[in-house]
Order: C-alpha cells, then sequence, then structure tokens
C-alpha cells in the first residue's frame, strides 16, 4: 500500500516570523563581523528587510486593517515604522562601514529593527490568526512570494 504524505506551506504569519530571525540573525552578523568584513553582512541584512517589507507593507498590513477594534490603528503604525526603518537602513548604508558613528548607528537601527519585530508578532499577528481563515493566511504567503518575484524583475 502507497502512503501519502501531506505537506503543509507556512502561512503568512510563519514566514513573517521566520523573517524575523533572519533579521534577527542578520543583525548579530554585522555586530560580530570586524571593521572591513562588515560590508556584505550590511548588505544582506538590507535585503532581508527589504524583502521582508515587501510582503508587510503589501499583504500583512493590508489585511490587518478592518480586523479588530485596533486593526487600522496597528497597521498604520507599523508600516509607518517600517518605512522610517527602511530609510534608516539606507542612510546607514550610504554612511558606509568605515564610518567613525557607524557602529553607535548600526546599534540603533538594529535596536529599531528588533522592536519593530517584536511590535509585529505581538500586535499585528495575533490579529492575522484571530480574524482570518487559515486558508486565506496560507494563500497570503504565497501571494507575498509572488510579489518578491515580480519585484525581482
Amino acid at each position: 500500500m502507497q502512503k501519502f504524505q501531506i505537506v503543509v506551506s507556512p502561512d503568512v504569519v510563519d514566514v513573517l516570523r521566520h523573517e524575523h530571525e533572519q533579521i534577527r540573525r542578520r543583525c548579530v552578523d554585522v555586530r560580530e563581523a570586524g571593521r572591513d568584513h562588515k560590508r556584505q553582512p550590511l548588505a544582506a541584512l538590507q535585503q532581508a528587510v527589504h524583502r521582508h517589507q515587501l510582503g508587510e507593507f503589501a499583504i500583512a498590513h493590508p489585511a490587518v486593517r478592518n480586523n479588530g477594534p485596533d486593526g487600522d490603528a496597528i497597521a498604520l503604525g507599523l508600516q509607518v515604522e517600517g518605512e522610517q526603518l527602511g530609510r534608516s537602513l539606507i542612510e546607514l548604508v550610504r554612511l558606509g562601514v568605515g564610518h567613525a558613528d557607524f557602529d553607535a548607528r548600526f546599534a540603533a537601527v538594529c535596536d529599531a529593527l528588533l522592536d519593530h519585530a517584536a511590535d509585529q508578532e505581538r500586535d499585528e499577528f495575533p490579529l492575522l490568526r484571530r480574524h482570518l481563515p487559515a486558508q486565506r493566511l496560507h494563500m497570503m504567503a504565497s501571494a507575498m512570494n509572488d510579489i518578491r518575484i515580480m519585484a525581482l524583475d
């Protein structure tokens, strides 16, 4: 008799949580790299944050709006916070890893990234799980992947 294996794909919350872990690891990579070796891990961090933001801005934040008593405020707050983080990270890259203030500014940006991830996990993820059916959460993960592929073109 042949066995069938059911494969469950991650939903949007699972994907975003995994990305938060990647961003945390990238922050550690930059922190632990020697001054002459920070450029590549910083570029990897910037890419991970950009990829994450594509998904949250296009899929996660809009889905939270109109859900729960605070959905609109949570989505707007996270979007504004995320946009500022993106700008701060771009400014940090422009500043350059050789700048005397790089480490201090990086620490501030990294702390803000981690705070943002914690805010999203605490405020947005429960709303997504509570107000949206599991099938939609899985479809949202697929839609995020599609958006990211289109952004590569």
